[in-house]
């Protein structure tokens, strides 16, 4: 198995979860990370670092 990257793009993501001609400019990364955050609560498991990406943490 393949270690995950440390950190994703939003533009990694939308060419792997949606589609490779996916637009870059919409917030579709950026509405769907909320979401997950929601739904998987206290403590953070995603965590974003403006310029970098999103990190998947080990709470």
């Amino acid at each position: 198995m393949r270690a995950a990257p440390a950190f994703l793009s939003a533009e990694d993501l939308l060419e792997q979860v949606w589609d490779e001609y996916a637009n870059p400019l919409t917030n579709t990364v950026t509405v769907t990370i909320g979401r997950l955050r929601r739904k998987l609560g206290e403590p953070p498991a995603i965590t974003t670092t403006p310029g970098v990406g999103y990190r998947i943490t080990n709470a």
